[in-house]
């Protein structure tokens, strides 16, 4: 009896797993499908006429971009901070906005 109560609490771990990661996909089923609907296409064609180094340059000007606004944002926090400071402390944070604190 043990060995089928195992089997069967292993079981219904693997059904919540699977049921965790079909929820996820369709969350991100969603996300994909939101931002097809806010694509471009005029800004599409004009990226695909882009030479590599081009998209490579638009790439690196858009990560500045956000890292100054999370540098923004962490100085309106905690005035205290110095510019290049808050840059660092932006450029080394996981990925959350929980972190700037």
């Amino acid at each position: 009896m043990a060995l089928w109560g195992k089997m069967a609490a292993m079981n219904r771990a693997t059904n919540a797993s699977l049921d965790q990661i079909t929820d996820r996909q369709a969350d991100l089923s969603v996300l994909i499908a939101g931002a097809i609907a806010e694509l471009d296409l005029r800004q599409v064609e004009i990226t695909r006429r882009l030479t590599p180094a081009q998209r490579c340059q638009e790439g690196l000007s858009m990560i500045r971009l956000a890292e100054q606004v999370g540098a923004y944002r962490l100085r309106k926090r905690r005035p205290e901070l110095g510019e290049a400071e808050a840059l660092r402390i932006v450029r080394s944070a996981p990925n959350d906005d929980t972190s700037y604190g």
